[in-house]
């Protein structure tokens, strides 16, 4: 049987969702929904929108509910998510997958969504991010064991599905509170109102820096650079390449003993990234900035991306693929530095909250591989 014999057609999400978006839209007091793309999982999100959102293109973002599965059609594509009463928006990255009357009888979908992901991941072609197109998912054969045996599976997992379920309570409570924005009265002040101008330098990325360009130039010897770009995550960096000349130029790094901040440009414009001091270079989606040696404050750049989160977010333009206005964030944003030892107590807090996260990253994906085993 194909797709479309047991399945209606996939829903994909809105168009038009930038952070610069999504935050204007929560300031209405509406009812405030997750928003999922194309991400590895669909169970934990640092964005939310209205429920009432209008996309950058005055159109009614579309909101989801009901049981079925969120699929990821781009970046970790085929990435499958199961989903039961919870209400929630998608970008364009991802779609929504539902039973029809046919399909009711005949899938659990619960177990599809286990059973047929490593299916859909192989299927994704990868230029930069992977991709997944509908056409490709309606066009394959679908083989699956009787409804009544993938019941049976499903029951005998409900004391490991359980735990599941319990541990993304656990971690949607914390990343809701980590994500806010922080509204905190520090008690002593380094200086109040400093222009970014007088505090911050930055480093732009090196146009032409494509996965064919590394390719290329792999074999080069010599000290290596990693490569970042509007990644957020590890999995998703581009890998290391060593010094040489891009487009008649020498290839610009950031390689210092000091710290940075990785600052999206296109995409999920406006995101940040902490840096440890290392051996950095970058493409042209993302900057980097630092603290200028002429600058007397001391501050860690980890507490500025959580303190400072929305003005950054401020300056990402409101378009699909949003660009993030450096231009104004350094001409126009105003900075209060607390003591040094106020933010690293902000930054501690904030640490051992993602040490929780990371753990429970850990056992998810432990559970999960237990899945995949017993279904095998």
């Amino acid at each position: 049987m194909k797709y479309l014999d047991l399945f209606n057609p996939i829903i994909k999400g809105s168009h038009g969702f930038t952070d610069e978006a999504i935050y204007s839209s929560i300031k209405n007091g509406d009812k405030i929904l997750p928003l999922y793309g194309g991400n590895s999982q669909h169970r934990y999100t640092e964005r939310y929108v209205s429920n009432k959102t209008v996309t950058v293109d005055g159109k009614e973002a579309r909101i989801f509910k009901g049981e079925g599965v969120v699929i990821s059609l781009d970046g970790s594509a085929g990435c499958m998510t199961y989903k039961s009463g919870e209400e929630f928006a998608l970008n364009h990255h991802a779609g929504f997958m539902t039973l029809n009357e046919t399909g009711k009888k005949k899938v659990n979908l619960r177990f599809f969504s286990i059973f047929m992901q490593n299916h859909y991941k192989s299927l994704s072609v990868s230029d930069g991010s992977k991709t997944l197109s509908l056409q490709q998912i309606y066009s394959e054969d679908l083989v699956l064991p009787e409804k009544e045996m993938q019941d049976k599976i499903m029951a005998s997992m409900n004391i490991l599905l359980k735990k599941i379920e319990q541990l993304d309570v656990i971690y949607n409570k914390l990343s809701s509170i980590i994500s806010k924005h922080l509204s905190i009265q520090y008690h002593s002040y380094q200086a109040r109102n400093q222009k970014a101008n007088d505090i911050f330098d930055y480093v732009s990325g090196n146009s032409g820096l494509t996965e064919e360009f590394l390719y290329n130039n792999i074999g080069l010897k010599g000290k290596r650079y990693k490569i970042l770009s509007s990644a957020t995550i590890e999995d998703n960096l581009l890998g290391e390449i060593p010094m040489c000349k891009i487009n008649n130029r020498k290839l610009k790094v950031f390689s210092t003993n000091k710290e940075g901040l990785l600052v999206i440009r296109k995409g999920k414009a406006g995101n940040t990234v902490y840096l440890k001091a290392g051996d950095y270079t970058l493409n042209d989606d993302a900057y980097i900035i630092f603290k200028k040696d002429s600058c007397p404050f001391r501050i860690s750049l980890k507490w500025l991306s959580i303190q400072y989160r929305k003005d950054f977010l401020d300056y990402a333009s409101s378009s699909d693929n949003g660009t993030w206005n450096m231009t104004g964030f350094f001409n126009n944003v105003l900075f209060d530095i607390p003591s040094y030892d106020e933010q690293i107590k902000l930054v501690s807090l904030y640490e051992k909250a993602e040490d929780i996260l990371a753990k429970i990253d850990y056992v998810y994906l432990r559970f999960q591989i237990l899945l995949s085993k017993e279904i095998s």
